[in-house]
């Protein structure tokens, strides 16, 4: 396929630092594969956020280009302080685990383990009190305990004797970034998926001395709540160049993508081409193999539920221990008066489930919500609808999917970076309506836009849209015919 204008600007460009925004579907990788083949003599440094991306990109990239993650070239620091013992001494910690340690509650030991977690994508040089959820913080008497706990916990995880206490994977990144180190060997560092930078890894890559290429989508910026910075907004680039020609769909629905970016997107400078050669559909052909994709968790199992009767096979992108299932039953077993049973620390903290009723009324967590509500809507049956959802289950490699005959499930976050012909959305995404008022951009949260825009664009053919949605493109009269 010969390159587009924009591609070969791209591929010319002599910026030492470049920054690429790149829509859905617009063939980064393809784009990165170009510019490092057309410098043959350079050593190129391809970095990707993780190792389906890395080993899809190593297949494509010329032999000039070394793809690793940004967790591999850290290693070394793993290595550094365990020996060999490094992929003992590295993986999860159980809250359990910290709460035995230090003889702490299950919700001060939960506390703890995602203070470190907020630390390690920082750049700050110490745990402390800003690192704390603030949704866990108000729920304890002393927060000031949750910092103590966090700091002796990462001070056992760093040490060869630390038992269950294992370094978590971003702690030898964060451990590798406050070296301030020098990456040798390579003449350029490209990074793709810019937009999902944690601060502490752009800390890395942006100190290195040779040229930076950065590529990503900003829209497509959904991980903010694991602290990334969007690095593609904050770098200081010489140049900044876009990929607007998407090849994954046709115009019919990067139209509709546009009008979404367009109205809600309050730093939107991207427009999408459609260039895909599937006609866009607004439905879907449920007697055909399509991906159901929602906001939250609780809600992919409300929709796991309702196709139920097609007595069809199911596959949970990920697996369904992914899908916090075990949450559904922890918080059925408030429901039922069996608070012993309960799991989940967190919602072990609630006395009862008119306590959680209460706080998921107050709280801005969907994922709380939910999960009140369909216990409130499945009572005494929730355990076998669990049973039930997971004997569904499939489990396929992604090279089986495109024969798989059944029903995919996933979130839009876990969907990021996949395409499927057909998409149906959940209806808990963005709402665009409030006591019948169209709502502004400044009135809606920016990542719920994101999320909206990378569900939506998984598609590559057909999408039944989310009702809201729906009704806000034909109220705007941008429904494409």
């Amino acid at each position: 396929m010969q390159p587009t204008e924009e591609q070969q600007r791209i591929v010319a460009s002599d910026a030492r630092s470049l920054v690429v925004e790149a829509g859905a579907g617009t063939a980064k990788t393809t784009t990165l594969g170009l510019y490092a083949g057309a410098r043959p003599r350079s050593r190129i440094l391809y970095l990707a956020f993780n190792k389906s991306i890395q080993l899809e990109a190593a297949a494509r990239m010329p032999p000039n280009v070394t793809c690793r993650t940004t967790h591999s070239i850290a290693w070394r620091k793993a290595v550094e302080f365990f020996g060999s013992e490094a992929p003992q001494r590295v993986g999860k910690t159980y809250a359990s685990s910290v709460a035995r340690t230090f003889r702490c509650g299950p919700l001060v030991a939960t506390a703890a383990l995602q203070a470190i977690q907020n630390w390690c994508g920082s750049l700050d040089a110490q745990i402390d009190a800003s690192h704390v959820p603030a949704d866990i913080a108000e729920r304890l008497a002393d927060p000031g305990n949750v910092v103590e706990v966090a700091r002796a916990t990462w001070g056992r995880m760093c040490r060869t004797d630390g038992g269950e206490l294992r370094l978590p994977h971003d702690g030898y990144l964060k451990l590798f970034q406050m070296d301030e180190p020098t990456l040798r060997g390579q003449d350029l560092v490209a990074v793709d998926e810019a937009q999902d930078l944690n601060l502490c890894t752009y800390d890395i890559v942006r100190r290195q001395g040779g040229g930076l290429v950065l590529v990503g989508d900003s829209a497509q910026q959904i991980f903010a709540f694991r602290g990334s910075a969007n690095a593609l907004g904050v770098h200081e680039a010489d140049q900044r160049l876009q990929l607007t020609r998407s090849f994954r769909f046709g115009e019919g629905l990067a139209q509709v993508a546009n009008a979404l970016l367009g109205h809600f997107k309050l730093d939107n400078t991207l427009r999408i081409v459609g260039a895909g050669r599937a006609a866009t559909r607004l439905s879907v052909d449920t007697k055909r193999s399509f991906a159901v994709l929602a906001r939250t968790n609780a809600v992919v199992f409300e929709e796991a539920i309702s196709f139920l009767s097609s007595n069809r096979r199911y596959h949970f992108v990920g697996g369904p221990e992914g899908y916090r299932m075990e949450k559904l039953l922890d918080a059925y077993h408030l429901w039922a008066g069996s608070g012993g049973l309960v799991r989940d620390p967190y919602l072990r903290s609630f006395g009862s489930f008119e306590d959680l009723q209460q706080l998921a009324e107050d709280a801005a967590d969907p994922e709380l919500r939910h999960l009140v509500r369909v216990v409130e809507d499945y009572g005494g049956r929730v355990p076998a609808l669990v049973e039930q959802i997971r004997s569904r289950h499939v489990a396929l490699d992604k090279a089986a999917w495109s024969d798989f005959d059944g029903l995919f499930f996933s979130t839009a976050h876990k969907a990021k970076g996949l395409e499927f012909d057909q998409v149906w959305l959940a209806d808990d995404f963005m709402r665009f309506f409030e006591d019948g008022r169209e709502l502004t951009a400044d009135e809606v949260d920016q990542a719920d836009v994101n999320l909206l825009y990378v569900a939506l664009t998984r598609a590559k053919a057909s999408v039944r849209l989310c009702e809201s949605f729906d009704e806000w493109l034909s109220y705007r009269r941008l429904r494409p015919r």
